[in-house]
């Protein structure tokens, strides 16, 4: 911080004034990189890609994940713009690997990698993958390419969208190690293995089951949904949902909320939060929920709810503050499914540590 305080203080007098403070973290990341001699960063842009501040960096390789409607506000209202936006990382005869993308931005991608004379590797072509094994922890699975057969695997993640997003990162690994970064033999198997990526439909608690996911827009709500109904078939669902103001809030909430037997909305703690009553009177009112004013502090009141054992019927929700009920006969609670989903921005009692709930 010594070291960039000069020249962020002498910013101040120019056109553009002081750095954000994501620039800033992007300055000092690269910095500590080279001065760490660093033999490989992975660096995931920001936002888009273009006039992203970490596209100064020269990529060896550029890769592009499934691309969704998301910060519309700034990227573009439409797949083709997103995608060129996103595309802004590709460079001149670089290398491209390019997730399973739908026909508008696949297109996009296409057209800049065919300007930039870039080498594009689509992962949909190129890679084969098919689900063997699931649990409520991981997957086993088996994946092969051009390069090699892999056999089985096993990812400690759960979901489809994540078998994509593994042979994504193996199709990338490849392609590095044709451009002089090699992996060591067996690097693919043990780097799945030891995959640890909080938040993403994680199990965190049994009896009842607990899960946590920070899906925050329709592309990602419409991949939890998948995954939860194939996790959970027919089980009874407590949806505590929060989002912030600048994702498209009611596409999300019309993507998951149907799932749910009972939807508790918070407001969460972020610059530019949704607030909970946006969602009760503009959104679920709209899909045939009944708003429920009152819930204060959302996960204890889930923890307290049990649902009755009877074939699903309409959707509840609170907000604000309410007389909790009786706490139910826990023996009663074990015969039933408990799952709650905090989706969009993960709460505040999940950062401070489970004890703290």
């Amino acid at each position: 911080m010594e070291l960039a305080r000069p020249q962020v203080e002498a910013m101040a007098a120019e056109p553009l004034g002081l750095p954000t403070y994501f620039e800033l973290s992007v300055a000092l990341a690269f910095l500590h990189f080279a001065r760490s001699r660093a033999d490989l960063a992975i660096v995931e842009v920001g936002l888009g890609g273009r006039l992203d501040a970490t596209n100064i960096a020269e990529p060896i390789v550029s890769v592009i994940t499934p691309v969704s409607y998301d910060h519309m506000d700034v990227l573009g209202g439409t797949l083709d713009q997103i995608a060129r936006e996103k595309a802004g990382i590709i460079r001149a005869r670089g290398a491209v690997v390019s997730a399973p993308q739908s026909a508008e931005p696949l297109a996009a991608i296409i057209d800049v990698c065919t300007r930039h004379e870039a080498k594009l590797t689509l992962v949909n072509e190129v890679m084969r993958w098919q689900a063997l094994e699931a649990t409520l922890h991981d997957q086993v699975f088996e994946m092969a390419g051009p390069w090699r057969d892999y056999g089985r695997l096993r990812l400690p993640l759960v979901g489809a969208h994540q078998l994509t997003n593994a042979a994504t990162a193996v199709a990338t690994a490849e392609v590095l190690a044709e451009r002089g970064v090699a992996f060591a033999p067996g690097g693919i198997r043990s780097g799945l293995a030891a995959v640890r990526w909080p938040a993403r439909v994680e199990v965190v608690g049994e009896r009842p089951y607990v899960v946590v996911d920070v899906a925050h827009n329709p592309a990602s709500l419409g991949a939890l949904r998948q995954t939860l109904e194939a996790m959970f078939p027919g089980r009874r669902l407590i949806l505590v949902f929060g989002m912030v103001a600048t994702h498209d809030h009611r596409a999300c909430t019309s993507l998951i909320a149907p799932l749910a037997d009972v939807v508790i909305t918070t407001t969460p703690q972020h610059v530019k939060p949704l607030p909970a009553r946006v969602r009760v009177h503009h959104h679920l009112a709209d899909l045939g929920v009944g708003p429920q004013d009152g819930v204060r502090e959302p996960v204890p009141h889930a923890e307290r709810l049990d649902p009755p054992d009877q074939p699903l019927g309409p959707l509840g929700l609170g907000v604000g503050r309410e007389e909790h009920p009786e706490r139910p006969d826990p023996r009663l609670r074990h015969d039933r499914a408990l799952i709650w989903i905090l989706a969009g921005m993960v709460l505040r009692w999940l950062a401070l540590g489970r004890e703290d709930a």
